[in-house]
């Protein structure tokens, strides 16, 4: 795994950013920031990749896809612990059942960085086969896909805190050495491939 993280991908893996994420959370020492972890390949990735160094400084989704708990346990975290940095790392589906609470983080002025992978879906963008496209419901869009190219760093800043959009090695560096400077809300919007994760079930074919 030290060798596919070593390397820089771009368009973005899973890996690439998770390793630049990792490195930048290690290099802010003691006090140890929470690590909120939600999503489906974002968070079974970062449970392999993002480590902790100190106890007590995870807060997981867990196995069950209880997706949405992410920005509450940005909330709880950010005030049971006002010593600590938060930063969630969470999944586009998973970051969209709560969204809306970045408006909770910005009233609060709580110190917590979201970092959205934004790989288009659910495991990824349109997967639709070839007959699936052209055939009669050619105008439906999949069921697990969203609008491509979401802005999800617009809506931290309609609400007045700080949105970043990336898509390399050095402007997710720059990201994340300015948000956990500032120590504000803020939400990171990386771009991946939409084809980089790998679907869990076929789960498009289940709706």
């Amino acid at each position: 795994m030290e060798a596919q993280l070593a390397k820089d991908v771009v368009p973005f893996n899973f890996l690439t950013p998770m390793r630049i994420i990792r490195d930048a959370i290690l290099a802010l020492g003691s006090p140890a920031p929470v690590l909120v972890s939600e999503g489906a390949n974002t968070m079974d990735v970062g449970r392999s990749v993002l480590v902790q160094t100190e106890p007590r400084t995870r807060l997981d989704a867990g196995t069950w896809g209880t997706m949405g708990v992410g920005l509450g346990y940005c909330i709880a975290a950010a005030v049971a612990n006002p010593e600590r940095l938060v930063v969630a790392v969470e999944g586009d589906s998973g970051f969209g059942f709560s969204a809306m609470e970045v408006e909770t983080l910005v009233r609060y002025k709580l110190p917590v960085v979201v970092i959205v992978f934004n790989n288009g879906g659910v495991y990824g963008g349109d997967r639709r086969s070839p007959e699936e496209v052209t055939g009669p419901f050619k105008d439906d869009p999949a069921p697990t896909s969203f609008v491509p190219g979401a802005a999800y760093h617009t809506l931290m800043e309609a609400f007045g805190g700080k949105g970043y959009l990336v898509g390399t090695p050095g402007e997710l560096k720059s990201a994340l050495l300015e948000s956990f400077s500032a120590r504000k809300p803020a939400v990171i919007n990386v771009t991946i491939d939409p084809f980089a994760g790998a679907e869990s079930g076929r789960m498009q074919h289940k709706n």
